[in-house]
């Protein structure tokens, strides 16, 4: 039985740069700001947004995804970095703020459902709430993409939960970055499409993610 050389695998050791938990915030504000140049660039801005008055259910809805963006960034950034005794929960508290919307969007299905207009109200802007939906998705998959590889080059160990908070992260700061543009105020609509944006990227995270960053 040949003999066990640890001074052979110290040998093979190579300095590996620790990182940061800044570093993943800034990553995402960063494509988080290309992904927002581009909708603006290409779709344009709301015109409330450039006159600097822009209205209060877009404040509202931009804050709720910035909150869960940031939350969840910074769950991300501690499951890089695996550590005993220190609780990352903020993250549950921010979902449980942004779920206002598709509780207030529920509430309004059943009282027009009650008065007999639930389809019609579906109907309201679905093609746009499709485009709303392609776009949010397709900006969280950029994002998405930067935060995963940053990640990668931690120490993740509960990947499934990794990949969720990703994928979160990634839907929030997406949806934002369409908030600028979107027309639509309507409660039910930011319910609905918006909701089912952050679900996609939040279930593509637990899917995709812990097949790249396992180690």
């Amino acid at each position: 039985m040949s003999q066990f050389d640890l001074t052979m695998l110290i040998e093979d050791l190579e300095p590996v740069r620790v990182v940061k938990p800044h570093e993943s915030m800034l990553q995402i504000l960063g494509a988080t700001l290309v992904a927002s140049l581009g909708v603006a660039m290409i779709y344009g801005v709301r015109a409330d947004v450039i006159a600097g008055n822009p209205h209060p259910v877009v404040i509202i809805r931009a804050g709720l995804l910035l909150l869960l963006g940031f939350a969840t960034t910074l769950a991300v950034a501690a499951a890089a970095r695996p550590s005993v005794g220190k609780a990352h929960n903020g993250w549950i508290w921010a979902l449980a703020a942004a779920a206002l919307f598709p509780f207030a969007a529920l509430c309004q299905f059943v009282y027009l459902f009650a008065v007999g207009q639930p389809l019609e109200m579906f109907m309201i802007d679905f093609e746009y709430g499709v485009r709303c939906l392609t776009i949010s998705c397709i900006s969280a998959l950029w994002i998405g993409t930067c935060l995963t590889l940053w990640l990668r080059r931690g120490a993740p160990i509960a990947l499934n939960r990794a990949g969720w908070l990703v994928g979160l992260a990634a839907g929030s700061f997406g949806t934002f970055s369409f908030n600028i543009h979107c027309s639509s105020v309507n409660v039910f609509y930011i319910g609905l499409w918006y909701s089912l944006a952050t679900v996609i990227c939040a279930i593509a995270g637990r899917l995709v993610v812990p097949r790249i960053v396992r180690w």
